[in-house]
Parts: structure tokens; C-alpha cells; sequence
């Protein structure tokens, strides 16, 4: 797979070092802003640096767009594109509609992951669905999910900011197992992450059961677990979790 990088920014360079780690590295093509990042990245093999914007349209028919939103219509600009190019967008909150008019005429594809894209097995998100793309990203090791609606992709990028909120949550569960036993932070952190892991598990090979359903499959009566599962009912803990979810839902609502 070759694909062309127009601006190199954080996600980027991210996406690119972590499909390289992958049993399915690509061919990059970087356009030559972002000097710091793309000089790291053209130490890595199979990537390349090209004198402008348009070498890279030139040299490669998929094309992935990682400049801020503000940047777009400048890009735009700067481009000639051909029906035979695919773009794959990582600008957050910009509509497809407007993306396909600044960039017509080349196929257009939106893309959203976190920073955790720079380790394989980590997820990307798409809207519209693409079978290819999501192929060629499945074989280098990422969870790939599609999209029906643009309101659906939009919210998929609070998907990412609840990662940030569940750290929050280890850490100060790390914070209490090792104040009261002792253990080193990076023990604790380490026993907890696996036991998210064992929860992403649970989930990935038991989809005929809602979360709610397998917690209290796992907290039967009379068990710690249990106990933990009440008092977090009684005490309404998962509150505000859908409050500021809620919350920043209303604010991405917008006619599509």
C-alpha cells in the first residue's frame, strides 16, 4: 500500500509509525512541512519526502490529509486531483459535503482515531464505509468500524476522549492500591490495565450480552465484586459520565 501524507501533524506521524510497527507496513510519500516530524519519520524505512504538496498527489492515488481544519481550503488550493484520488481525512468537525466540494473531484473518506494509533491494535473509525480501506487497515493489525451516519462518525470522536477519562480512573484506583498495600505505582498501574484488557476481552467474545449483563454475571451475590457493583449503583457513580457525555453529544448535533 503507498499513500501520500498531506501535512504531517501529531495524529499523523502517529498513524505512520504505528502502521511501520505493523506486519503490514506502507509506502509513505510526506509532503515537506511539519521539518521536525517528517525529518524523524524519514528515518524509518519505506518512508519518503517530497519536494511539495503536489509531488505527493503525483506520485500517489490514496492520500491521507493531516492538516488542521483552519488549513483546508489553502491545501485545497495547492492540489490538482483527479477522480482516481482518494483522500482520507483526519481534520475533526469538518462534514463530508464540504470536504468533497474543497477537494472535487477525488473521492473523499473521513478518519478519526487517538494517539493510540501509533500502536497496532488500536482503532480507526470511518465514515462513509469503505471496503478497501478498511482491508488494508484490518491487515496491519487495527480494529476498523464504519459508520451509517455522519452523526454517528462525529461521536465517535468522544469514544476517544472517554480513553483520557478512563486514565483519570486508573489512576486514582493505582493512587489507593498503593497507598494502602504498598505495591509500586507502575504494579498497580499494570494490574489494572490488564484488567480493562480482560473487560475488552469479555466484550469482544460475548457480544450477545450487554455490559451491564456480564458485570453481574461476573458480581454474583455475596462477592467483593458485587458489593462494588451496589455501592457504585447506590451512589450513582456512572452519573457523571453521562452527564458530560451528554453534554458534549448536544454540542456535536448538527443537521448533516
Amino acid at each position: 500500500m503507498q499513500m501520500g501524507v498531506l501535512g504531517v501533524g501529531a495524529l499523523a506521524e502517529a498513524l505512520i509509525r504505528g502502521v511501520q510497527q505493523s506486519n503490514c507496513p506502507f509506502e509513505w510519500c510526506l509532503s515537506p512541512r511539519s521539518t521536525q516530524r517528517v525529518a524523524q519519520l524519514q528515518a524509518l524505512p519505506g518512508v519518503s519526502v517530497a519536494t511539495d504538496n503536489q509531488s505527493v498527489v503525483d506520485q500517489c492515488g490514496s492520500l491521507l490529509v493531516g492538516v488542521r481544519p483552519a488549513q483546508l481550503e489553502q491545501l485545497a488550493a495547492s492540489v490538482h486531483l483527479t477522480p482516481e484520488h482518494h483522500l482520507i481525512c483526519l481534520s475533526a468537525g469538518v462534514e463530508l459535503q464540504a470536504l468533497q466540494q474543497a477537494f472535487y473531484p477525488a473521492r473523499v473518506t473521513r478518519m478519526m482515531a487517538s494517539i493510540a494509533v501509533q500502536y497496532p491494535c488500536s482503532s480507526v473509525f470511518l465514515y462513509p464505509a469503505d471496503t478497501g480501506l478498511s482491508a488494508t487497515f484490518t491487515a496491519a493489525g487495527y480494529g476498523v468500524q464504519s459508520f451509517a451516519t455522519e452523526v454517528q462518525f462525529e461521536a465517535s470522536m468522544l469514544s476517544v476522549c472517554v480513553n483520557a477519562w478512563w486514565l483519570e480512573q486508573i489512576q486514582a484506583l493505582a493512587d489507593t492500591l498503593v497507598t494502602q498495600t504498598g505495591m509500586n505505582l507502575p504494579e498497580a498501574v499494570a494490574l489494572l490495565a490488564r484488567a480493562q484488557q480482560e473487560s475488552a476481552v469479555l466484550l469482544q467474545h460475548r457480544p450477545e450480552m450487554t455490559p451491564a449483563a456480564l458485570a453481574r454475571e461476573i458480581g454474583t451475590p455475596g462477592t467483593f465484586t458485587a458489593r462494588g457493583l451496589d455501592h457504585l449503583k447506590t451512589t450513582q457513580a456512572d452519573q457523571p459520565w453521562v452527564e458530560i457525555l451528554s453534554q458534549l453529544l448536544a454540542e456535536l448535533k448538527r443537521p448533516f
